[in-house]
């Protein structure tokens, strides 16, 4: 409880240590996945005027919570501060264009909110490489990254079912966007040694420094063909989620 919002790096003594696939990490998920159906469920249960109210909610929750997360960080790290502050990491990236998309009704920032924030939420939730051995289960960071990423899936599900956002053109745009954002992000982790998006030089995660070892200077050409492949197999898949949501 006494690290309860300590910053990574100053935990002396990590206790119910969060682990990808242990126990903690089975009940976030079970947690999770089942908080985003009940929200869900009562979504589609009420009004349209109540609808707009429960999304304009979730716009201002984005927003709050990344305050939050940034007085936390002024507060509690001491290690390259001003990195961890840069807006580059794919989550920060999504929390704002979720909160525009909710408040300005754009379809393009719906369309990036839901092929985006339902990958990145799930994978994540999936694969939490930013608190995987680093934070106790019962922390500030780890709950909130889980309320964080569930809230990202929850409102791709919610577009989903409210709205026709599959052009060929949206996703050709969402492609090129995705790609300025990881080529944005390898350039400054180049210069600044971090590891935005994970395309460090090297990157951390295993598969993608593998890619990377291989590829050499060739490196973005594999990002941006890894990011179009995602989005050609993706969309048709959340085509027919869309058709049996609509259903239900």
């Amino acid at each position: 409880m006494t690290d309860f919002f300590t910053y990574y790096t100053d935990i002396k003594d990590l206790h119910m240590p969060f682990q990808t696939f242990g126990i903690y990490h089975i009940l976030f998920l079970v947690l999770t996945f089942w908080a985003v159906f009940l929200l869900y469920k009562y979504y589609s249960g009420i009004s349209s005027k109540k609808q707009n109210t429960f999304l304009k909610g979730l716009g201002w929750y984005f927003l709050i919570e990344e305050c939050i997360y940034t007085l936390w960080l002024l507060g509690k790290c001491h290690d390259h501060l001003i990195l961890q502050l840069l807006p580059l990491e794919l989550c920060s990236i999504t929390v704002y264009i979720n909160a525009l998309g909710i408040f300005t009704k754009k379809d393009y920032f719906r369309y990036f909110s839901c092929v985006i924030g339902l990958f990145a939420g799930g994978i994540a939730m999936l694969y939490p490489a930013n608190i995987d051995g680093l934070y106790s289960a019962f922390s500030y960071r780890t709950i909130n990254f889980y309320m964080l990423h569930g809230s990202f899936v929850l409102l791709a599900l919610l577009y989903l079912k409210d709205f026709s956002l599959f052009t060929r053109n949206a996703m050709i745009k969402n492609i090129f966007i995705v790609c300025c954002m990881f080529t944005l992000a390898y350039f400054v982790n180049k210069a600044c040694g971090t590891q935005y998006m994970f395309v460090g030089s090297p990157p951390s995660i295993g598969i993608i420094r593998s890619i990377y070892e291989i590829s050499g200077p060739f490196f973005l050409l594999w990002v941006y063909g890894v990011m179009a492949l995602l989005h050609v197999l993706e969309v048709p898949l959340l085509k027919k989620l869309q058709s049996k949501l609509n259903k239900c």
